[in-house]
């Protein structure tokens, strides 16, 4: 289209657009400065889009801007992540929508995150390509189109669009359509991405093909991103409409290509999904005068609420945000709810998940006794213990290539204050690694997120839902409307990054941009790494909190610096009933940009 040709809200988008390629290849070159400062918070009345870039914030206010909703704008910003951000997610990949709809005044889940394949074989992943995993621990995962579930993101935000949005899935793919023709520049989040995955997709041709370059090496800072095939498919996609993708030529082209290069996908396996994505109740609690609200099983967002409800009974604002007192009773309270999530959390048609036992005044009560005990036998050691230095000198490293987390968030409100909130996911970088056929669509690696040991709850079996972190993200109400909405990616930090900035925005104050910047934690809680003995810190906390921590027996791995990707990409949003103003914030940790209208 002509620029001269295009409406005026076009014009606007593209201006914007320009400006924001622009200012990412040539503030990449100082990103190190820029990190070191924490940014303003963005304003808005009329809408807010909080996401992982600012190319998809674009795509999502582009809707809202032409008179679309919160649904249409998130719908066409996860859509958008399938340029911006491949290695996180895409159309082959899983999710979780929490959303308030304002005219019926309602919160629902809309649950789309993967399902086993009902041909699935465990005995057939002892010969399978392995790379190294995407949490950092040096442990390797299972790549390939065998470790790849069923996909459920079309669906989800199909399903979305058809009962909530106001727009098709012509209009709300356009920005994604663009991106993936006409390129997206990478950025050093973006190249240090590509370089710690690059083992996931070497062993597939086609892959290879669509996400190296020509010479078979990575993208790097500067270079620009394109995926013809993908734009092809999706455009067909937004022509013919989901059911393309679940039920006919391309799922009957996936097939071929899962069969021919032993994968469990099956046609038969795509025409269910329609039908298991559908709208249910979230899971609540009270908090300090909130009505929280989160995703229900099979994802494990009852964990943040866990943490919430327990960290309640402690006087937080007396201990002061961050000090070695606060960090210690969260690092405790976060400890034991982990033990549930490995323990309970599966698939509800599967395993019997005691919800409202785990969400008890009884149990919770206990479980705030016995982070009491805890500390008070940490703080007797202290004592007694030697005084002691960190163990070596902080590196920064401000984004290291071995942490290959694959998850992104996304936060948006509109003008008639619709609030919704999406994680999704490929699992690992790139997913599986693996491209099927000549689709340009990447798959995920989400049962690799399962155990192979039978028995447990979230242990892979045919037919089965995937146990997911990616279900944590909140809500949070007051007199019946949403104050904050917020996500993160970051695997299983993804259950302890979200209460740590909403308990920052909440109990001490900060506005969601400053509450998403802030220093955090997180334990080293991987699928089979539970109970964790170590967790990652920001050496921001301080060098005295930390030699504090440390004196109480806490092992803290401060390798990562100042500033640490590992600890999430979080982006919320707060809503003030008074005057209507929208505040956004993004993570600075990754390529987050939160934009207002």
């Amino acid at each position: 289209m002509n620029q001269t040709n295009m409406p005026l809200s076009t014009k606007r988008i593209f201006r914007l657009f320009l400006l924001v390629m622009g200012f990412l290849l040539i503030s990449e070159l100082n990103a190190q400065v820029a990190k070191e400062n924490l940014r303003p918070a963005a304003i808005g009345k009329r809408g807010m889009v909080a996401t992982a870039n600012p190319l998809v914030s674009l795509a999502g206010q582009e809707m809202l801007i032409n008179g679309g909703n919160a649904i249409d704008a998130i719908v066409a910003a996860a859509a958008a992540l399938n340029a911006v951000e491949p290695y996180m997610s895409g159309v082959a990949g899983v999710g979780y929508l929490l959303y308030y709809d304002a005219k019926e005044n309602r919160t629902r889940s809309l649950v789309f995150g993967g399902w086993v394949p009902e041909s699935f074989d465990p005995d057939k992943l002892r010969e399978v390509t392995m790379a190294e995993d995407g949490a950092g621990h040096g442990a390797l995962e299972t790549v390939g189109p065998k470790i790849v579930a069923v996909p459920g993101n079309l669906a989800g935000w199909d399903r979305a669009l058809k009962d909530y949005g106001s727009m098709t899935l012509h209009e709300v793919f356009a920005p994604a359509i663009k991106y993936l023709e006409e390129g997206v520049p990478i950025t050093e989040f973006d190249q240090a991405m590509w370089e710690g995955t690059l083992q996931r997709v070497l062993p597939h041709p086609e892959s290879v093909n669509i996400l190296l370059k020509d010479d078979r090496s990575t993208y790097q800072i500067g270079d620009f991103f394109t995926n013809n095939p993908l734009a092809k498919t999706m455009r067909q996609i937004a022509e013919k409409g989901a059911d393309f993708f679940y039920k006919g030529e391309l799922a009957e082209e996936i097939e071929t290509a899962f069969l021919a290069d032993g994968g469990f996908l099956t046609a038969k396996d795509l025409a269910k999904v329609p039908e298991k994505v559908n709208w249910v109740d979230p899971i609540r609690i009270t908090y300090k005068g909130y009505t929280v609200y989160n995703n229900p099983p099979p994802g494990m967002g009852i964990q943040q609420l866990q943490t919430l409800k327990i960290m309640e009974g402690f006087d937080v604002q007396r201990m002061g945000h961050n000090s070695s007192e606060y960090l210690a009773h969260l690092l405790e309270t976060i400890f034991l709810c982990r033990l549930d999530t490995d323990r309970y959390i599966g698939d509800p048609d599967f395993v019997d998940v005691p919800v409202a036992f785990l969400l008890s005044d009884a149990y919770l009560n206990k479980q705030r006794d016995l982070v009491r005990q805890r500390l008070k036998e940490r703080m007797k050691a202290a004592e007694i213990a030697s005084e002691e230095k960190i163990s070596g000198a902080a590196v920064d490293r401000e984004i290291s290539a071995s942490y290959q987390y694959a998850t992104t968030s996304l936060s948006v409100v509109d003008q008639w204050g619709n609030a919704a909130v999406i994680i999704q996911t490929h699992g690992g970088g790139f997913g599986s690694g693996y491209v099927a056929g000549k689709t340009g669509l990447i798959f995920n690696s989400a049962l690799d997120w399962m155990s192979k040991e039978p028995g447990l709850a979230n242990s892979v079996a045919p037919g089965k839902a995937v146990g997911w972190c990616v279900g944590g993200m909140m809500q949070f109400h007051k007199d019946g409307r949403p104050m904050l909405i917020v996500g993160s990616p970051g695997s299983f930090g993804i259950l302890q990054s979200v209460p740590q900035v909403a308990m920052n925005h909440i109990d001490f104050g900060m506005n969601i941009q400053d509450a998403i910047s802030a220093p955090r934690f997180r334990w080293k809680d991987e699928l089979g790494s539970v109970p964790a003995t170590e967790a990652i810190v920001e050496t921001r906390m301080g060098e005295q909190v930390l030699e504090d921590l440390q004196r109480m027996g806490f092992q803290l791995d401060t390798s990562l610096g100042p500033w640490s990707m590992t600890v999430g990409g979080a982006q919320g949003i707060t809503l003030d009933p008074v005057t209507g103003w929208l505040m956004g914030g993004a993570d600075p940790r990754r390529n987050g940009y939160a934009v207002g209208w």
